[in-house]
C-alpha cells in the first residue's frame, strides 16, 4: 500500500459520490474540453479568456435581434450581474438598440422561512439588483415597458413557471445562468427537499417553487451578501425549476472567475462535473447537457486540476 494514499471518502453532502466519475472528470485536458461528446450535440463548449465578455456580446446580440426583427424574446436572467447587464446597456445605449420587446424573467429571490418573498426593496433583493444593473442601465427611451419585468412576489409564486410558458409560447427563448459551488442552477440545489423525487424524469417536470438552501449556497452568497455574514444571508429562496430550464430553447452559460478567483479546484471541479459528468438530479446545472447551449468556460477554469505535492518527512 502507498503510505502516501489517505483514503478519507466522499462527503455524504457531496452530489457527485462516484469515485470513477470523479476521477475521470478531474483528469479532463484542456484540449479535450471543446471535443468530448454530450447527450445534445448542440451543447457546445467553448474555452475563452473572458467568458464574461462572451456573454456580454451574445446578450447584446439577443437584445439587438429582438429589436431588428421586431421579436418579443423571452429571457431568464440570473442575477446579480452587474458588469454584464451595465455593458450591454451602455453598448444598447451607444448604438440605440432598443429593449422594447425583451420580456425578462428573474430567475430566483430571497425567501423567509416561512415562505414569504423578500420585497424588491430588500437591500440584496435579486429582483431589485436586476431592476438597478439590468433595467437602469438603459436610457429611458430604449428600456422595455416595466410589466414586461418579472421578479418574484408572494402573489406570483404559485404560478411563476406558468407565466414563463405563457409568455414565451411554451418557455423562454433563452435562458443566462452559472452553476454554483455545490452544482446548482438557480436555487434548485442538489438533495434540496423542494425537488425530492425518484426519477430524472420526474424532476424535469418541477416547476419554481420555494427552497431551504443548501449550507454550501448559503456559504458562497455570504461572500457576496456581507464578507461571509451567515447570519446576515438568507438560508431560504424562490427559484425556477427543472422545468423552466428544459422549456428554455437556448441557454447561455459562463464558467469563468468566482469569489475564489477561478484558480480553487472547488470551482474547477464543479464546472467539468457539470460539463461531461451524468446527468442527474443530483447534479442540478447537469441537465443543461440535454439542451442546446453554449458554455463559455475561462482559460483558468479549464487549467489541470493538479494535486498538492506530498511533504517528505
Amino acid at each position: 500500500m502507498d503510505k502516501s494514499l489517505f483514503d478519507f471518502g466522499v462527503p455524504e453532502w457531496f452530489p457527485v459520490k462516484d469515485r470513477a466519475v470523479l476521477e475521470r472528470c478531474r483528469n479532463i485536458k484542456r484540449a479535450e474540453m471543446e471535443t468530448l461528446p454530450h447527450p445534445c450535440p448542440d451543447y457546445k463548449v467553448r474555452v475563452v479568456p473572458h467568458p464574461s465578455s462572451a456573454v456580454t456580446a451574445e446578450l447584446f446580440n439577443w437584445v439587438y435581434r429582438s429589436d431588428l426583427e421586431d421579436r418579443k424574446t423571452v429571457i431568464i436572467f440570473p442575477n446579480s450581474w452587474r458588469d454584464i447587464y451595465s455593458a450591454v446597456g451602455e453598448l444598447c445605449n451607444a448604438f440605440n438598440v432598443s429593449a422594447r420587446n425583451i420580456h425578462a424573467f428573474c430567475m430566483d429571490e430571497w425567501a423567509s422561512a416561512d415562505g414569504r418573498v423578500a420585497p424588491i426593496t430588500y437591500g440584496p433583493s435579486l429582483g431589485g439588483a436586476f431592476l438597478r444593473e439590468f433595467y437602469m442601465s438603459f436610457r429611458p427611451e430604449l428600456r422595455p415597458p416595466l410589466e414586461q419585468i418579472h421578479y418574484y412576489t408572494n402573489e406570483n409564486i404559485g404560478h411563476y413557471s406558468e407565466l414563463i410558458d405563457e409568455t414565451g409560447g411554451g418557455g423562454a427563448d433563452l435562458i443566462v445562468s452559472a452553476t454554483g459551488w455545490i452544482g446548482h442552477t438557480a436555487f434548485i440545489d442538489p438533495m434540496s427537499r423542494a425537488f425530492a423525487v425518484d426519477s430524472l424524469e420526474e424532476f424535469m417536470q418541477l416547476g419554481a417553487r420555494f427552497v431551504d438552501n443548501h449550507r454550501m449556497t448559503v456559504i458562497q452568497n455570504s461572500l457576496w451578501i456581507g464578507s461571509g455574514d451567515l447570519a446576515a444571508t438568507p438560508a431560504y429562496s424562490v427559484t425556477i425549476g427543472p422545468r423552466d430550464v428544459m422549456h428554455a430553447r437556448d441557454h447561455l452559460e459562463r464558467h469563468d472567475l468566482g469569489f475564489l478567483g477561478g484558480y480553487s479546484s472547488w470551482e474547477r471541479m464543479v464546472s467539468r462535473l457539470q460539463l461531461y459528468g451524468p446527468v442527474s438530479k443530483d447534479l442540478p446545472a447537469s441537465l443543461y447537457q440535454l439542451s442546446r447551449g453554449t458554455i463559455y468556460v475561462s482559460e483558468d477554469m479549464a487549467r489541470p486540476i493538479e494535486p498538492m505535492e506530498l511533504v517528505e518527512f
